[in-house]
């Protein structure tokens, strides 16, 4: 985890509204702020030490950043944090932003590196090539790195930044993006041969699929849907290290990292052990909207025909109370498995080429 600390003048609540892809007004100057890479658009929730968390999937994976409230900027011990940046907005080269530079370089315990972020987002007179390059020599004259970011674009590069990404490393980027393309072409391939060993010996087998209808699923319990639901999700998503669609996470790590040993950039700026982590989770998450219990099938077994497996294969045939919910379940997973695991995948990947693009 690369833990940022954000200083500097209000910029910083520009460039944290771009992450968050909110208006810069929505975001409290008096509190301190920490945001970490959530599933979803965005949450927000308060800490027990008052600080307001942001939770977004805009956020790349393996950072947290911390952005202390205005007044709290030179009160702040930022040995713990991994890098930092310092935010100015014109009129650069202000006293207050020295300030902050010294009490980093002062900091006797481990030191941050600094980054200076030039926010080049106000009309001024001085918002020109021209005028820009003469702010960022007063910088460069005093050894300051420097990147300049003017919108959502340059959210990715920066947060990845440690120096300027020279041009040979732009090109292996840009390399690596076709390989992975070119991996993702071939993923619907790469996907059917494994649905055809899913339905040989794994969980699209006629052997899974009956163990998830048979009577034994549903023995003892209230309704027949959810009992079905739940011995399939063991199914799919097993505690263990394969079965299921644990394949079908070998095969986003595959396409998306290719050989780790090789360290591609990829796996320099990602994780892929988190990445497939959070693959799972959605498609557990996916499972669980799609497979929802129809409401003509709401109704409660009742304690004869919960213990009963004539009552029970009676009650599913067609024509009965819960006519051939065993048949529908077994469509719907099929369907899960065949199309919406699927889904899920190429946009994982879809997702994570542009953020590659946008680096490079």
């Amino acid at each position: 985890m690369t833990k940022w600390i954000f200083l500097g003048d209000e910029s910083r609540k520009i460039f944290v509204s771009w992450i968050l892809k909110i208006e810069s007004t929505d975001i409290e100057e008096e509190r301190s702020l920490i945001l970490r890479r959530g599933e979803t658009p965005l949450e927000k929730n308060i800490s027990g030490t008052g600080n307001l968390i942001f939770t977004t999937y805009n956020l790349p994976p393996g950072i947290e950043i911390f952005v202390p409230a205005y007044t709290a900027n030179l009160n702040i011990d930022t040995s713990a944090f991994d890098n930092c940046a310092i935010f100015e907005m014109f009129p650069f080269g202000k006293e207050s932003t020295e300030d902050l530079a010294r009490l980093l370089t002062a900091n006797k315990k481990k030191s941050p590196a600094i980054l200076f972020v030039m926010m080049d987002v106000v009309d001024n007179e001085d918002d020109s090539p021209v005028g820009l390059t003469a702010m960022k020599n007063i910088f460069t004259r005093k050894r300051r790195d420097i990147l300049t970011a003017r919108d959502e674009s340059d959210v990715l590069e920066i947060l990845h930044w440690h120096r300027p990404l020279a041009a040979d490393v732009i090109k292996l980027i840009r390399s690596e993006i076709q390989d992975i393309n070119s991996n993702t072409d071939e993923i619907f391939d790469a996907y059917e041969n494994f649905l055809v060993e899913q339905k040989r010996i794994g969980c699209l087998s006629d052997g899974v699929k009956n163990k998830i209808v048979s009577f034994s699923s549903v023995k003892g319990k209230n309704h027949i849907w959810i009992s079905y639901r739940e011995v399939a999700q063991k199914i799919l998503f097993p505690q263990t290290k394969s079965g299921g669609l644990k394949g079908l996470l070998e095969l986003y790590r595959k396409t998306l990292y290719q050989d780790e040993q090789q360290k591609s950039i990829a796996s320099l700026i990602w994780n892929s052990d988190t990445d497939c982590a959070q693959l799972e989770k959605k498609l557990l998450a996916r499972f669980d909207e799609v497979m929802q219990m129809p409401k003509k099938f709401q109704g409660f077994l009742n304690p004869e025909e919960a213990y009963s497996e004539h009552s029970y294969l009676m009650l599913i045939r067609k024509g009965s109370r819960f006519s051939e919910i065993d048949k529908e379940f077994l469509s719907e997973y099929e369907n899960f498995i065949q199309n919406d695991a699927r889904d899920i995948l190429i946009d994982e990947l879809e997702f994570h080429i542009e953020q590659l693009k946008n680096i490079s």
